[in-house]
């Protein structure tokens, strides 16, 4: 939304965080926008939307000598249901909520994480950044779907929703999937936390926009991600779903990254298949996704 590229953002913020670090373009995103701190901007979005969808509003209060988000709010129900509905209707009411109560969203909480550009199979194509956040148990908020953009609301392991996809409980788009299958990685919080700083903190870590090229094959669809052997060496936005009459094992590979749907069956649901996959030499901070005892959830 335009107004998360409001200029009026870095003057209300300048004064209590570091802006400039908001001017590395470390993501692929970040160079589409003519904005002098575009991290900070598409913070501000997902933050926003966050709050819009779920109630779960990343900010700390301005008085508070704690600059973790962790310290911070007590903010009614009411009032925080009051201006999540003037948000929805109007994005600008944001900076207006945050001067009135006198808060300011936690843009430093959110750490870059991957980018993707919706594949030719999809209805819509996207072009989304993720980010990670991590919060306390004391965090105070509750979340609850607004029945508009969102349905329900919950608080999950990686694991757990994994598990409730396979068992139809919840749906889940091919980047999430594979991306939850990454985060697998990480048994615990504080490891996770340790990577994203370790990240943030590395000049040559960059985030790569990642798009997926599909396949249509007899027994299945396949969706190649940068790194396996049939991803497509002129791939692009315009590169159409592919075909191919070749079966599912003869389409195998000893080098894969990619993501399968069988096309019958009742548990039609998107498997991550990464094996011999060396990603070291574009960047030595990536996480391949941890595949091994997640497919038999």
């Amino acid at each position: 939304d335009q107004c998360d590229l409001s200029l009026e953002w870095p003057k209300y913020l300048s004064s209590s965080i570091n802006i400039d670090r908001f001017s590395r373009r470390k993501a692929d995103i970040y160079k589409d926008i003519d904005h002098p701190y575009p991290g900070l901007a598409f913070r501000l979005c997902a933050i926003r939307e966050s709050f819009e969808e779920t109630g779960l509003l990343l900010a700390k209060s301005r008085t508070s000598s704690n600059s973790e988000h962790s310290s911070m709010l007590n903010l009614s129900n009411e009032l925080i249901n009051k201006w999540r509905d003037r948000i929805r209707h109007d994005a600008s009411q944001f900076i207006v909520m945050c001067k009135e109560i006198d808060i300011e969203p936690a843009v430093h909480s959110l750490f870059e994480w991957n980018q993707y550009l919706a594949a030719a199979i999809a209805k819509v194509r996207f072009d989304t950044i993720f980010y990670i956040v991590t919060l306390p148990n004391t965090y105070p908020c509750s979340i609850a779907h607004d029945d508009h953009e969102t349905v329900s609301a919950d608080w999950l392991e990686p694991d757990i929703a994994v598990k409730k996809y396979h068992e139809n409980s919840i749906s889940f788009l091919p980047p999430q999937i594979y991306e939850l299958a990454r985060l697998g990685n990480f048994r615990k919080l504080s490891d996770l936390i340790e990577f994203l700083l370790k990240c943030d903190n590395d000049s040559t870590h960059h985030i790569q926009r990642i798009l997926g090229i599909c396949y249509k094959l007899p027994e299945a669809t396949v969706l190649l991600m940068p790194g396996d052997e049939h991803y497509p060496l002129d791939a692009s936005f315009t590169t159409p779903v592919l075909s191919t009459n070749q079966t599912l094992k003869d389409f195998d590979s000893k080098i894969q990254n990619r993501l399968v749907m069988m096309n019958k069956g009742d548990n039609r649901k998107w498997q991550v298949h990464c094996k011999n996959t060396d990603n070291t030499e574009k960047d030595q901070l990536y996480i391949k996704p941890l595949v091994d005892g997640w497919e038999k959830l």
